[in-house]
């Protein structure tokens, strides 16, 4: 497809204000490039006056003729007439071009281009009458005789717009230049501007272009077409000041990459249509199940713009709550298909995900390294935090690139086996992006959502089996173990129908997981299971061993009860720890080693005598975010004592680590409000021991 442009046939009878009208038009659309109003060559006399007209002998136009210089040529009155040939290379780069014509011409015009339109100028036959006494060229007789045999448009298939010109030439010109603007595609070049819009699609015009009447008349979202046919949604802004001047779209960064639009390319902009799939949302909505080709419809409006935010939230909270497995089988295969799918030539291609929550649970560094060491393909795309202080992307980009392409990823996993990647550039689809938006301000929770955004993406990068850590909890994601005992059953039967096999593995959602909350500190954890330190945390080592256990005994990789061995293993010999390396230096080395935490830090000590039982999950959490994790990584906490230790009163039991007075100091009130109100240590009598 092509955005071409549109051939304007200009028609009426002499006297009628062809002329004076397109003067004006001309002038009304002087600024725009995208319209040109043609000169005609003709074989009269250039002090004749009237149109204007470029003059030419008859043998000059002859020579033309011969020289196939004319788009198209005729005779009339005596007179040739010729449309100049290049305004086919007009027309084809998307010009609308107006032009003068006879009426007997218009069918062979037609045949020359496909989107034409008739402009009839037209006025009662006493206003001709009187326009032609006053230029007084003809007598009465003469005039009237002209009027009578005045040819009709001829029949055709052509669209007409006809244009009254019986009153003030204002009110012609004004006719006329809406008349092309509202039949004509409303092109426009593209630029590429710096704004980066988190969500919406947006785009700006000038508000003094010719087009802003039309535009804002259908609403504040176009569709914004590109030469090639493909299509976005975004809402419409016209820039009042000189920064967007003429012809120019300028579009946000994400959509003119979406468009695949670089500066000058020619666009058109149209009112946004009305989603086809409207009532099949509003059939959701209504309580009722979905067809797959429903739910795949309703993905497709909402990737493209064409909801607003009142519908899809209307959606949204239905959905969350009413989702059948079928349709939740469609969706995630809905969502899955948006994004990039790698494809591996391997039988088991493993993965592993974690419902998250739970702060320092970093075991995935470890695992894919152990996994991968004993011959497995272990592609792990990661997302980064959202309301934790770290997520394991974050975590893993304090040592080595994650923001790989596909291809990258591919060449990593042919040279090492696995990857520790970020799912933003992989497997993480548009339909996130918009559910995220709405989700997140209404504090929607769907496990159905969950499930479907999760194993969209082991559906699209390629795995066959996928190992669920599912921490349980009363501040964890999932709560009860009844919760857990229903999420599991959806995993794994949506799982089974996307040719994926899955397991659900509950664990200690009560407590975090090591001794680092934040990107550099968790790390530091990892590397010290990954090298063997005495001072490694035990609890991060043994549930990274018995996942990395799990999986090697669930796809065949070692006999049953033999896993942990083979991992613990790998883990002592040094061969994960060098897997480890091998991935990062893949993915690329972003410092020669790890960096240390931030220098500003405060302690935290214990109020009241007792034996720790366990740190409050939320309450971890929430104070590294306010020391800065994860967007400054070497910001978090530190865990100085573990359960079942014994504390005095004034003993240090957290360290805050922050890159600014004014956060350390945020996190320490934080941290002091949280152990008065009891939600930060949880500490039982000696006794009780």
């Amino acid at each position: 497809m092509t955005l071409s442009g549109t051939l304007f046939l200009v028609v009426g009878p002499s006297g009628v204000g062809k002329d004076t009208l397109l003067d004006g038009a001309k002038e009304a659309l002087r600024d725009s490039w995208f319209f040109r109003f043609c000169q005609r060559y003709i074989t009269r006399d250039p002090d004749k006056g009237g149109e204007d007209y470029l003059a030419v002998g008859a043998e000059t136009f002859q020579k033309l003729v011969e020289e196939k210089s004319f788009f198209h040529h005729w005779d009339a009155h005596g007179l040739r007439y010729g449309i100049p040939a290049d305004i086919r290379s007009d027309l084809e780069a998307g010009r609308h071009v107006v032009v003068n014509v006879s009426r007997l011409e218009l069918p062979s015009l037609a045949r020359l281009w496909s989107k034409c339109v008739i402009l009839s100028i037209e006025a009662s036959p006493e206003v001709i009458a009187e326009r032609l006494l006053d230029r007084g060229r003809e007598t009465r007789a003469e005039i009237e005789s002209r009027i009578a045999r005045s040819a009709a448009i001829p029949d055709g298939e052509t669209p007409v717009i006809r244009i009254r010109n019986d009153h003030s030439q204002a009110d012609g010109i004004a006719a006329l230049t809406q008349a092309i603007i509202g039949a004509a595609g409303q092109h426009f070049l593209g630029k590429v501007g710096s704004l980066d819009v988190d969500r919406r699609s947006l785009c700006t015009i000038s508000a003094k272009h010719p087009a802003v009447d039309n535009l804002r008349a259908v609403g504040s979202r176009v569709e914004i077409i590109n030469s090639a046919g493909e299509t976005a949604v975004a809402q419409l802004a016209y820039e009042t000041g000189d920064a967007v001047q003429g012809d120019t779209c300028l579009l946000d960064i994400r959509l003119a990459e979406r468009l695949g639009v670089e500066n000058g390319a020619t666009l058109e902009l149209r009112p946004a249509p009305s989603p086809d799939s409207r009532e099949m949302l509003r059939k959701k909505i209504r309580g009722l199940e979905l067809e797959a080709s429903e739910m795949e419809a309703i993905v497709d409006d909402m990737v493209h713009g064409r909801y607003s935010d009142a519908e899809l939230a209307g959606f949204l909270v239905c959905a969350a709550t009413s989702l059948s497995t079928s349709e939740v089988v469609a969706l995630t295969k809905s969502r899955g298909k948006r994004t990039e799918n790698v494809k591996w030539s391997d039988p088991i291609v493993v993965d592993k995900h974690s419902m998250g929550g739970i702060p320092g649970n970093r075991i995935t560094p470890i695992v894919i390294p152990i996994v991968t060491a004993a011959g497995l393909k272990m592609p792990k795309t990661s997302s980064r935090a959202i309301t934790s202080a770290a997520g394991t992307a974050d975590a893993m980009e304090v040592v080595a690139r994650v923001d790989l392409s596909a291809d990258e990823l591919r060449r990593v996993v042919h040279e090492t086996g696995g990857c520790i990647a970020w799912n933003g550039r992989l497997t993480h689809s548009p339909v996130d992006d918009v559910m995220n938006a709405i989700n997140r301000p209404l504090g929607l929770k769907s496990d159905r959502l969950d499930v479907s955004s999760i194993l969209s993406k082991k559906l699209a990068a390629g795995s066959t089996h996928v190992l669920i850590d599912m921490p349980v909890g009363p501040e964890a994601k999932t709560k009860t173990l009844e919760e857990a005992a229903e999420l599991e059953t959806l995993f794994v039967t949506v799982a089974e129908q996307l040719a994926i096999q899955a397991k659900v593995m509950k664990s200690d959602g009560t407590r975090p997981i090591g001794r680092g909350i934040g990107p550099v500190l968790e790390m530091r954890d990892v590397m010290a299971v990954l090298e063997g330190q005495e001072s490694a945390p035990l609890d991060l080592r043994e549930k990274a061993l018995l996942y990395a256990a799990t999986i090697l005994e669930w796809v065949g990789a070692a006999r049953k009860g033999g896993g942990w061995k083979i991992a613990e293993d790998l883990l002592r010999s040094g061969a994960a720890h060098a897997q480890f390396g091998k991935i990062a230096r893949a993915q690329g080395l972003v410092s020669s080693g790890l960096p240390a935490p931030a220098q500003l830090t405060g302690e935290i000590l214990a109020a009241e005598a007792g034996r720790i039982i366990r740190f409050g999950v939320a309450s971890v959490s929430s104070i590294a975010r306010t020391a800065g994790a994860p967007q400054m990584a070497t910001a978090g906490v530190e865990l100085l004592v573990e359960p079942n230790d014994l504390v005095e009163v004034g003993q240090p039991v957290m360290r805050i680590y922050s890159a600014s007075g004014h956060a350390l100091k945020n996190a320490e009130m934080h941290a002091l409000k949280h152990l008065e109100d009891g939600t930060l240590i949880m500490t039982g009598p000696v006794e009780n021991t």
